[in-house]
């Protein structure tokens, strides 16, 4: 019998570290409706964002792969930027999904509070 929220060593050829996979936050999140509707969105959020960078820089990218260092280092920092456009873009929709599931009376209070973010 499979073990219930079990998350598997491997995706889709894609080894999941062991820290994600017996991450107590993860497996809260996966426990519930709400939980596993935000980390969809995050996923998908977080995809979109990755490949909206790498569109738009592919010509950069294929010429970089074979033509020296210089090119590589160019070909991770678009990666780079990917990987960064992808992190702000699940923790903007985590944000707002976890906001949405909030009491109507706490999201008023948390609409008339001034946003903190992150410095960049």
């Amino acid at each position: 019998m499979a073990k219930k929220n079990r998350i598997p060593r491997k995706i889709v050829g894609y080894k999941i570290p062991k820290a994600i996979r017996k991450s107590p936050m993860i497996r809260g999140l996966l426990a519930s409706d709400i939980g596993r509707g935000i980390l969809a969105n995050a996923v998908t959020a977080a995809a979109g964002a990755a490949a909206t960078v790498l569109l738009s820089e592919s010509d950069e990218m294929s010429g970089a792969a074979g033509k020296g260092a210089r090119k590589g280092k160019r070909a991770l920092g678009i990666a780079g930027s990917a990987m960064s456009s992808a992190a702000d873009a699940a923790i903007d929709v985590i944000r707002s999904s976890a906001r949405d599931a909030l009491p109507k009376k706490m999201q008023k209070d948390i609409r008339d509070r001034p946003q903190r973010g992150a410095m960049h």
